[in-house]
């Protein structure tokens, strides 16, 4: 009888503190912390970037298009922290931009162009300020409403807002409660763009990069009566022969408008072999020597490219040079004149009336260089200094040794047939050098 009395006293003792420790768990919770509100999107920065477009319908978006009252709605939420959630909520927001001069200061803001955003003008926008959290809710949500005519004016522009927490029933994450709208206004309209490159093996291709920010869709006329093509990248284009064709990129933006860009795409007959003798790939030489530097056959020269003594045959050559089989060579050697100024390279030819292009390919540089390739009426070239003014120069090209090694070329215009002289003009410093590949001619 007393074990049944012991056990049942046992029992009843560890009902009571279990009751106990239920009633402390409750209490504390109770008594846990208020509530505390925060600006969704700052955990990591404080700088929240409108600067993608939506691609697709159910992507994660930062910002809405209202089409009826041609606005930008950016959603930016207020986040309740709390366990119970058993009250309403109310907090205040106003505009805060005291800390941008700071984030500029620490380059945030600067963009990796270097430019510097300006302050988004307050008659340009409007924001709710006044925010409600109903109980059992976690989260309240506002809308930024930005002018679109006014992105659409300032397309090359950053726009920055500083939004903060003001006032909250609830107690106020510091730390979280201020964020910084960093609006890129070119989102709002499609700039497509391309850029192409011709195939020297194979004329009649060409190769297209796209370059387009800020669209969806797009579609490609070749304009030869081909089919259009909807895929961003076409990669490569056969055409159908010689011509001009006026190539267009529409895309659509965001705001479901249409742009088009469009480029001229000049596919040419290379009549080099018929125009320019020993045009190069690789040059041949006069012949005058032997060795590796000698004149080039068919084109003239000034005297100062005549820069290496040849001791055996006792005179000046210059102007090739044989690396690569043979390269057209301005060479300033410091034996002779130590630098080369005005220095000239060219051949003249009688060309019919009609549009041409004319383009060369580098092959190396050494030092500083000054350099014009020239088209000129007439049997001879200006002088370095006299080049983009002289009147009978039709068209030249100012380059350095900063170019690409790649095919460098100019369009020209002959309004009557009769002689043109093609070449080069060079200045370089001592020691400088010039080697070209290769001289080519369409029309």
């Amino acid at each position: 009888m007393k074990k049944m009395i012991y056990r049942a006293l046992s029992l009843l003792l560890v009902i009571l503190l279990h009751a106990c420790e239920y009633k402390d768990i409750y209490d504390a919770g109770s008594e846990y912390p208020v509530d505390k509100v925060y600006i969704a999107g700052t955990y990591e920065s404080i700088i929240y970037k409108v600067d993608q477009i939506v691609e697709t319908e159910n992507a994660p978006f930062r910002y809405k298009i209202d089409v009826e009252n041609n606005k930008v709605l950016i959603p930016l939420g207020i986040y309740r922290s709390s366990v119970w959630s058993n009250n309403d909520v109310s907090v205040e927001l106003g505009i805060d931009n005291d800390t941008i001069p700071a984030l500029i200061d620490s380059e945030e803001l600067v963009g990796e162009d270097g430019t510097i955003p300006e302050i988004l003008p307050a008659d340009k926008y409007r924001l709710d300020t006044e925010i409600h959290i109903a109980k059992g809710e976690d989260l309240g949500q506002l809308n930024l409403t930005v002018d679109i005519p006014f992105l659409l004016d300032n397309l090359d522009k950053r726009y920055v807002l500083g939004i903060r927490i003001l006032n909250s029933n609830a107690e106020i994450n510091e730390k979280m409660s201020l964020i910084v709208v960093d609006i890129t206004a070119g989102f709002i309209e499609p700039q497509p763009d391309f850029t192409f490159e011709m195939d020297e093996k194979k004329p009649f291709e060409v190769s297209f990069s796209n370059k387009s920010v800020f669209c969806l869709d797009y579609e490609w006329d070749f304009d030869d009566g081909s089919s259009t093509v909807n895929e961003k990248e076409p990669q490569k284009h056969v055409f159908p022969g010689v011509g001009i064709y006026n190539v267009k990129l529409t895309s659509k933006g965001t705001r479901g408008n249409l742009v088009t860009k469009e480029k001229v795409v000049h596919i040419w007959e290379d009549i080099t072999d018929i125009y320019i003798k020993n045009g190069g790939n690789p040059f041949q030489k006069a012949g005058l020597v032997s060795g590796r530097v000698d004149c080039l056959k068919d084109w003239t020269c000034t005297e100062n490219v005549l820069s290496t003594y040849n001791s055996s045959k006792k005179i000046y050559v210059g102007g090739y040079q044989g690396d690569n089989g043979g390269v057209m060579d301005f060479y300033a050697n410091k034996a002779t004149t130590g630098a080369l100024e005005n220095a000239k390279i060219y051949q003249t030819t009688d060309l019919p009336e009609g549009a041409y292009y004319a383009a060369f390919v580098p092959f190396s540089f050494v030092g500083k260089n000054n350099c014009y390739f020239v088209v000129a009426k007439g049997v001879e070239l200006p002088d370095i200094d006299d080049v983009e003014s002289n009147p009978n120069v039709i068209a030249y090209l100012h380059w350095d040794e900063t170019i690409e090694i790649t095919k460098q070329g100019m369009e020209f215009e002959v309004l009557a047939s009769g002689p043109v002289t093609i070449g080069f003009v060079v200045s370089n410093d001592e020691g400088g050098r010039v080697k070209i590949k290769s001289v080519s001619l369409a029309k």
